[in-house]
């Protein structure tokens, strides 16, 4: 009971104790630790709020972001704008570039490039080329379909259309994956396209034809492959055969050229003379012609094929066989003419002939005549009676017949200038 009394005691005593106030050293200590934990309490919390807004990204016009939890990535993908999600390690954001090109550079199936053959031309490279073909050697080339092969370089555009079917389907969520890819594809593509071509179509005459298919191939293949790359371009670089027989392909295609103009020269000087001879529509002129040319071949009748030939010639016939036809027309007009007005004044004349020739006779000689003497094309010469005449002997009459031909072929033909003769060229020695 004492000991319990004496417990107590100094209990009560330790309860009714004060804290002295500190002094101002102890204080003014005090002071600056409530300070600096504020201060602290103040900085602790903005570091939380910068490491929960750590993560939060812009994603540009030409980019499309996955959003990864963990490393596992999370359906959906986001568009360019502005994108948050926790903290690293919790959630990481991987920008790609979407939408906008990349360019791969595809070198499997050209020669081998040393490092002193770096920018050296063709030309330069294939002088300098010896030996055979190696076909194991480093480099590669084309199996053209007429056995030949071809060097060729790709430089492929592509972009990644779809970055969610990308990430998902291949390993990897860089662009690097793309162009692994691609190599394949374009490697494969480029093997199957050259099979189809030969190497002159590889190399010169259809190298658009080439790059198209080729784009085509790829594309179909990532489609297949749902890969959500697509490719926007493809372009053939320095399409060339071998360098050891380079020389002689250029050769081979120098002279095809020489060749090809020559058949483009006859072409137009062909259309040239048949635009000339038969006017714009002679095709249809030349294709009957050759029509008649293979039934005459084949020994069938052609004379319906000839006449309808002649009407075409009268009716559409333009140029110089046109011209030529008319002036025929022409003259054959003037001539029929002519030989009508003969028969209408013979009809004239017969029943005074057969009433008194001699008169009849007589009267026509003395027209023609006259006709002769009024004529300022004919000269005219008096000689006196009984005296002497002599002539002066002009130009040989057979050069002046080849001159005044030389002259007419010279002159368009003028229809106009014909006449037709009014009177019977009858003289005293007609017997009737």
């Amino acid at each position: 009971m004492h000991m319990h009394a004496h417990h107590d005691h100094h209990s009560h005593r330790d309860l009714d104790t004060k804290e002295e106030p500190l002094d101002a050293a102890n204080q003014s200590l005090a002071d600056a630790l409530r300070s600096s934990f504020g201060i602290l309490k103040v900085i602790m919390m903005v570091l939380v709020v910068l490491y929960l807004a750590s993560n939060v990204r812009c994603v540009d016009t030409h980019e499309q972001a996955l959003h990864l939890r963990l490393g596992a990535l999370l359906p959906g993908v986001y568009q360019p704008g502005l994108v948050w999600a926790f903290p690293f390690p919790i959630d990481e954001i991987v920008p790609l570039p979407a939408k906008s090109s990349n360019e791969l550079l595809n070198d499997s199936h050209t020669f081998y490039h040393g490092r002193s053959d770096v920018g050296k031309s063709l030309a330069v490279l294939s002088g300098e080329a010896s030996g055979g073909i190696d076909p194991v050697g480093p480099g590669g080339a084309l199996l053209t379909a007429d056995a030949g092969l071809v060097h060729a370089r790709w430089k492929v555009t592509y972009k990644i259309d779809e970055v969610g079917r990308f990430v998902t389907n291949f390993l990897g969520n860089k662009v690097e994956a793309a162009d692994g890819l691609l190599a394949v594809v374009v490697e494969n593509a480029g093997i199957h396209v050259a099979s189809e071509m030969t190497a002159e179509e590889m190399i010169r005459t259809r190298v658009h034809d080439v790059q198209d298919e080729m784009k085509r191939r790829v594309n179909e293949w990532l489609r297949k492959l749902d890969s959500g790359v697509v490719v926007t371009t493809i372009e053939m670089y320095e399409p060339t055969p071998p360098l050891q027989i380079r020389g002689v392909f250029d050769a081979t295609q120098r002279a095809e050229n020489m060749k090809k103009r020559a058949i483009d020269r006859a072409q137009q000087e062909k259309t040239q003379i048949l635009s000339r001879t038969a006017g714009g529509g002679y095709q249809e002129f030349a294709e009957l012609l050759d029509k008649i040319e293979v039934e005459e071949a084949a020994g069938r009748p052609i004379k319906a094929l000839e006449a309808e030939l002649e009407q075409l010639l009268v009716d559409k016939a333009e140029g110089e066989a046109g011209r030529l036809i008319r002036e025929a027309s022409a003259y054959h007009s003037v001539v029929v003419g002519q030989m009508q007005s003969d028969v209408e004044l013979y009809r004239t004349l017969l029943p005074e002939y057969e009433r008194n020739p001699k008169l009849l006779i007589a009267r026509l000689w003395e027209q023609t005549r006259r006709a002769i003497y009024d004529n300022p094309g004919v000269t005219k010469i008096y000689r006196p009676c009984e005296s002497e005449f002599r002539l002066k002997i002009p130009l040989d009459p057979e050069q002046e017949r080849v001159e005044e031909e030389r002259r007419l072929q010279q002159q368009e033909y003028d229809v106009s200038k014909l006449k037709t003769p009014k009177q019977v060229p009858l003289g005293p020695g007609y017997d009737g």
